[in-house]
């Protein structure tokens, strides 16, 4: 109970702010605790692996080595780690340490959305957009949107209301439309105020403005 009581602390309490993979948001992974979480990691703690691989890919703490990244990350994933699955897919899409492959992203956003991932779902959502390794379908990339919206996902809800307002992928609907163009506006993302007020000087109206 102890050795989980610290394990957890140490994880939550890291001073060193790290981009844990290229064009993602930053997380916090201490450099200073590269020895904790290798030796965390062999003890087969799957948070250790990934944390584990992210040094390794950016260099904290330990020196940078793509390849033994890749090895940690895919030993976390395959332990279920759903971060580590995530963040295989950013590689094989930046082609980190690998050649770019959409292909094999997919896989890996996919799996990881299914896990619960919601930043896997914007991922995989675009590439079904695009058609970037997978057939395109607008179907699904809406379905994937909507999933990430529901979880506070600011860019789920613009591309949702998009689709909606079009009727890409999904029924015509200006009323949702509005409603999720009105959910991304409160965290300013793009142009969803404006796309908001053209649509209720259309006369659409929601009932969503209480929230």
């Amino acid at each position: 109970m102890k050795t989980k009581l610290f394990r957890i602390l140490t994880y939550v309490f890291c001073f060193c702010v790290t981009a844990a993979y290229a064009g993602e948001e930053a997380e916090i992974i201490s450099g200073s605790d590269f020895p904790f979480y290798i030796k965390e990691a062999e003890a087969g703690d799957a948070e250790a692996m990934r944390r584990a691989a992210v040094c390794y890919q950016t260099g904290a703490g330990v020196e940078k080595d793509l390849r033994k990244a890749w090895e940690w990350y895919g030993k976390a994933a395959a332990e279920g780690n759903t971060e580590a699955q995530y963040d295989i897919g950013t590689l094989y899409r930046d082609a980190i340490g690998t050649a770019q492959n959409y292909r094999e992203a997919a896989y890996w956003f996919r799996k990881a959305a299914s896990n619960g991932h919601s930043k896997a779902m914007i991922n995989i959502a675009r590439q079904f957009a695009e058609g970037k390794g997978v057939l395109q379908d607008y179907r699904i990339a809406a379905e994937n949107y909507w999933r990430a919206a529901e979880r506070g996902e600011e860019e789920g809800a613009y591309q949702f209301a998009v689709m909606l307002r079009d009727g890409i992928g999904v029924k015509k609907d200006l009323t949702r439309a509005l409603k999720y163009f009105r959910q991304a506006a409160k965290s300013d993302y793009k142009d969803s105020a404006l796309q908001a007020r053209r649509l209720e000087s259309d006369g659409i109206r929601g009932n969503d403005r209480k929230h």
